[in-house]
């Protein structure tokens, strides 16, 4: 089998014996292309990589500068790759067994304070395009929902008259996420301008009731991160990091909160903790007489 059909091979196992998502098997295409490009300019098949190659991608990978989470995740790639292909007889070593992970360095989840998420609530929403992305923005605040999530949504999943929404998430497994007032009220709107234009299955659609697509939505939050003039990132999961954020801020149960998120393990969830500690100390040293006396 050549570079294409092994990797075609892993991909089919994992997206339907394994039934990863679709917005994983896709990231599992992206490293296995680029990690099979490096080894063809190496002149190496990739059932024939021994270990000194893929120590060789590893450090290409440090090279461009990249995360340490995207490396780690590249390598973790790889190396499922390699064990399948172990497992079928097909290679007799894999190259990335002895590659130890790197170490991530500590990072914040960006998030929005509670004053920039009523800014960006508060916009207009006057034609199918903005009503759209308003509709995005305010049910990724109010569920917590991963992108790919609100995404795969159909009008199905939807009781109105609870605010509920099932959700198939990671490892696809179902939950249920509960929105407010504002989306209610913008979903509405977006509901009658739907009908207008089409029917489709998906809650979030094209005009010609298509599902909507990854582009268009990463296309919405770089247009209303420049109209509003915003120097941090802003994306789909900055919304959902402020979710949980403002939840725990608010005193929220951090099981409640990992029940909500879709998180297998509570350690994943634990990061926010860091930032609402982050929190409490910059009050403490903004309100406290003697606050400031710590950072002298």
């Amino acid at each position: 089998m050549d570079n294409r059909d092994l990797i075609a091979s892993f991909l089919e196992v994992q997206q339907h014996i394994k039934a990863l998502s679709e917005h994983t098997v896709v990231a599992y295409r992206t490293d296995l292309g680029q990690l099979a490009r490096f080894f063809e300019d190496l002149g190496v098949p990739l059932a024939e990589a021994r270990a000194e190659d893929g120590r060789q991608f590893v450090a290409h990978l440090l090279d461009l500068e990249l995360r340490e989470t995207t490396i780690n995740r590249k390598i973790s790639t790889a190396r499922s790759f390699y064990a399948y292909l172990q497992r079928n007889g097909q290679v007799s070593i894999n190259p990335f067994d002895l590659i130890k992970s790197r170490r991530a360095v500590d990072r914040l989840p960006s998030y929005l304070t509670e004053e920039e998420v009523k800014e960006l609530l508060s916009l207009a929403y006057d034609n199918w395009s903005s009503t759209t992305a308003m509709l995005i923005f305010t049910l990724l605040y109010e569920t917590g929902c991963r992108i790919s999530e609100l995404l795969s949504v159909k009008e199905s999943d939807i009781n109105r008259s609870e605010k509920r929404i099932r959700v198939l998430g990671k490892g696809r497994r179902t939950r249920y996420v509960f929105y407010g007032r504002r989306s209610a009220t913008i979903m509405g709107h977006y509901m009658s301008l739907k009908a207008e234009h089409h029917e489709s299955e998906y809650l979030l659609s094209t005009k010609d009731g298509r599902q909507l697509p990854m582009s268009t939505v990463g296309a919405m939050f770089a247009l209303y991160r420049e109209r509003l003039g915003w120097q941090k990132p802003f994306t789909p999961h900055t919304l959902r990091h402020s979710f949980a954020t403002h939840l725990l801020n608010r005193g929220a149960d951090i099981r409640v909160v990992q029940e909500l998120l879709g998180h297998a393990n509570i350690s994943t969830t634990q990061i926010y903790t860091h930032i609402s500690q982050a929190r409490l100390a910059q009050v403490y040293r903004t309100s406290h007489p003697h606050g400031r006396i710590i950072d002298e």
